[in-house]
């Protein structure tokens, strides 16, 4: 494919506004342009307007190496603060190509459709590829979990996932590792530059907890139960469960972390709350895994409950994102280092992400699943003004088919 038509295909994507909740525009852009190379998709509604979309090489009866990004992206903030008006728009100045989801993760996305396209047009190329592209990851994963509960990951004996992996600089990738966001451990190389691999990502445990009470004039609190009360009763006891959940460490990702976000309760000074809530989210590592934490924390609520017959907790789990990793050893992330050495001429850092991917849902369903993370994009993701470098996209679709071509060497 002319580089011409490599850089068409992005500025396609990027013109059509999927922000979450309207993303079937991608994946009838993508069905089409891949049945016009002879490549077999299927659709997969999620609902109205949010299709997710699968294409398949399929050239033995081996592995299949899988290529995924999402389709949605996030809301553009304030367009007017958009330079040179380019948020579903975009324009190419001083070798950066601006829009949004240039970085996070149209860029991503269109490399590894185009490098379905090329490497199923090289006859030398005998491998199996599932391309999955997905709706709702920015807003829960929400077609990676229904596409691993439809079976679409079990096949899969490795995943290449291409949300943004880069950053705009050395210096900045230095800043990162410095704050603590992303971490180098060894093996890694001692001179590195600014393109990265994210070899594991942590996962999350999202959830609210509910406690109901009694409403009761507050001139006489002892007729009602304060459901305010009993919500710090147990933020303090969760706290001291926190502390254990520190006693874990993995080697790329640290600890497990968590924090409350959101307190509420009560509508009025004179009334006692008879509902108060707080939501919380967990960042979560392997050693220390989702399910586990969800059943500690249900026995919490349980032990207090049981307790006090005024102690009315509940627990409502709004998602389970499974940590994500892959040995620092291992051959298929050898292979993509490997890459980015010839590629780019200089070792990559394999280092663990901020933040997490649809992989979650994948390695779920599929536990001996390797996953890489491996993208054209940047820290501009999710910014006013986001970017991609051209020089960066059109690489990486070099990276995905000689990434390829070694695993089914």
């Amino acid at each position: 494919m002319e580089k011409n038509e490599r850089l068409e295909i992005l500025d396609d994507l990027i013109k059509l506004n999927t922000v979450n909740g309207n993303e079937e525009v991608v994946a009838n852009y993508l069905k089409d342009l891949f049945e016009k190379h002879n490549i077999q998709t299927e659709l997969v509604e999620y609902d109205k307007g949010r299709v997710n979309l699968i294409a398949t090489v399929k050239n033995s009866d081996g592995p299949i190496l899988g290529f995924t990004g999402h389709e949605d992206v996030v809301a553009p903030v304030d367009e007017s603060k958009w330079n040179y008006n380019a948020a579903f728009n975009p324009k190419h100045i001083d070798g950066k190509i601006f829009g949004r989801g240039t970085s996070d993760m149209k860029g991503g996305l269109a490399g590894m459709a185009i490098s379905l396209i090329e490497l199923n047009e090289d006859d030398s190329f005998k491998g199996n590829i599932k391309f999955i592209a997905t709706v709702g990851e920015e807003m829960g994963e929400l077609g990676a979990k229904q596409l691993s509960d439809a079976g679409y990951a079990n096949d899969l004996s490795a995943l290449i996932v291409g949300e943004p992996s880069n950053s705009t600089s050395k210096l900045v990738t230095d800043k990162l590792a410095g704050s603590g966001l992303i971490r180098i451990t060894q093996p890694n190389p001692s001179e590195y530059g600014r393109h990265s691999i994210f070899c594991a990502h942590k996962g999350s445990v999202t959830y609210k907890i509910i406690s109901r009470g009694k409403a009761a004039h507050s001139s006489m609190p002892e007729v009602g139960i304060n459901a305010l009360d009993n919500l710090i009763t147990y933020y303090n006891k969760q706290n001291e469960y926190f502390t254990k959940l520190t006693s874990a460490d993995d080697d790329v990702l640290g600890k497990t972390k968590a924090s409350v976000t959101v307190f509420k309760s009560g509508d009025q000074e004179n009334t006692i709350p008879d509902y108060a809530e707080m939501k919380v989210k967990i960042r979560t590592i392997p050693e220390y895994n989702n399910d586990k934490i969800i059943a500690e924390l249900n026995d919490l609520i349980k032990e207090l409950n049981d307790a006090d017959p005024k102690m009315s907790l509940e627990m409502d789990l709004e998602s389970s994102n499974w940590p994500v990793k892959t040995d620092l050893n291992s051959k298929f992330l050898q292979m993509a280092r490997d890459t980015y050495k010839e590629v780019w001429t200089q070792d990559a850092l394999a280092v663990g992400a901020p933040g997490g991917t649809d992989a979650s849902q994948f390695v779920e369903a599929n536990n001996d699943l390797e996953v890489i993370v491996a993208g054209p994009g940047n820290e501009s993701a999710h910014q006013i003004n986001e970017f991609v470098f051209e020089d960066d996209y059109l690489k990486y679709i070099d990276i995905y088919k000689l990434i390829a071509k070694k695993y089914f060497a």
